[in-house]
């Protein structure tokens, strides 16, 4: 049986480079008024299922460690198999959501004034948010998220619990009042206006990554207070925190259309911490621990890495997304419904996001190493076999 070879930080840096590729070229080649009317409100149910199947269900029902998968078989078919299994389910979720319950449809028209009515984007933030909040805060470690030995039953009971506090979610909160959906059955008529608190959502997502056990810090300081205190604290922080943001830092709702903090800023957040953990695997900081470990991580892949993210999106990669999009709802590349701080949120985590977890989580990062379970907060790598 041959070893695989040890995933450094330069292979690390071409599955990167790989990913950035593929996923770029699916957004400019894909229809711009599909992408956003269809896939952008059906991709929250991809989003949740890489998480439910890869890391709560361990990879059931084909990957590993708790599908079918063994070493030596082939992980190209492996992650075919499971990336049908994956779209499937997704799709049975978005006919669901579109034609039984909330039974809406995923997008609607703007109103006169210009609000859009992005139905399927709004119900699938609470989806998203709630799905990283149980796999990586709302635990003090796995065996909390998999308390059964069969990995389909942790996978059942994680969708069933993120479907209906999602539902839930969905029926207190958020309102549609301003949108062309304002006198609809779906519109639950709850607090804040569904883009308004969309916003605020992405930036409680930012801090449930930060402090989720397998990013940043790992779920530093709060997993010091034990099993029963962790969860409590480490939400409250990503709530107050996400707030904080939200509202006196960034705050979207003061000026029409301002995008840049939560679309921009936010999502780039978002994705560096997955990354940092799922491609670099805590480079250069996994020989320390924490705290030092998330303070560097901190610096920079929350701070330096998305500032050159955001620049690299804006003038580089995203222009001919945003042309390309904006010219297949209006003719015109300069207007639509797109600006370059949404392509950049899109990019990141509809796209490059997703195709990094696939990889990772049902291909198993083929054809570099087979990954291994993520460094614990205070677990440094073991020697390199000599």
């Amino acid at each position: 049986m041959t070893v695989d070879k040890p995933f450094t930080f330069p292979k690390a840096l071409l599955q990167f480079v790989i990913l950035v590729i593929i996923a770029w070229l699916f957004m400019y080649l894909v229809p711009g008024q599909w992408f956003v009317n269809w896939y952008l409100p059906m991709s929250f149910f991809l989003l949740m299922g890489t998480v439910t199947f890869g890391i709560v269900g361990l990879g059931w029902p084909f990957g590993a460690p708790g599908g079918s998968w063994r070493p030596g078989r082939n992980r190209w078919m492996t992650g075919i198999l499971q990336c049908i299994v994956w779209i499937a389910v997704a799709l049975v979720f978005t006919a669901i959501e579109t034609w039984v319950w909330p039974k809406m449809p995923l997008t609607g028209a703007p109103t006169a004034e210009g609000v859009p009515a992005l139905y399927g984007v709004w119900f699938g933030i609470a989806l998203f948010g709630f799905t990283l909040w149980y796999a990586f805060d709302g635990h003090y470690d796995g065996a909390d998220i998999r308390p059964y030995a069969k990995p389909w039953k942790n996978w059942l009971l994680a969708t069933i619990v993120i479907l209906i506090a999602a539902g839930l979610i969905w029926f207190l909160i958020p309102n549609l009042d301003p949108t062309s959906g304002a006198d609809q059955a779906f519109n639950q008529g709850g607090k804040w206006f569904a883009n308004d608190w969309f916003s605020l959502v992405v930036w409680i997502i930012v801090w449930i990554e930060i402090f989720g056990t397998t990013m940043v810090f790992q779920g530093w300081p709060f997993y010091k207070a034990g099993r029963k205190l962790h969860r409590m604290l480490v939400t409250l922080a990503a709530l107050v925190l996400g707030y904080v943001c939200w509202r006196f830092l960034f705050p979207a709702f003061e000026a029409e259309g301002a995008t840049f903090g939560w679309a921009a800023v936010a999502a780039s957040l978002i994705g560096w911490a997955l990354l940092s953990s799922l491609i670099f695997g805590f480079y250069p900081f996994a020989n320390t621990k924490q705290p030092l470990r998330g303070l560097g991580l901190f610096v920079l892949y929350q701070l330096i890495v998305p500032a050159v993210w955001i620049v690299l999106l804006r003038y580089v990669l995203g222009p001919p997304i945003l042309h390309h999009i904006n010219t297949a709802f209006t003719g015109d590349p300069n207007m639509g419904p797109a600006d370059i701080n949404l392509v950049t949120a899109w990019f990141m985590l509809h796209n490059l996001a997703i195709w990094a977890l696939v990889h990772n989580l049902f291909f198993m990062r083929v054809p570099f190493a087979v990954p291994g379970p993520p460094l614990g907060p205070e677990e440094v790598p073991a020697p390199a076999a000599k």
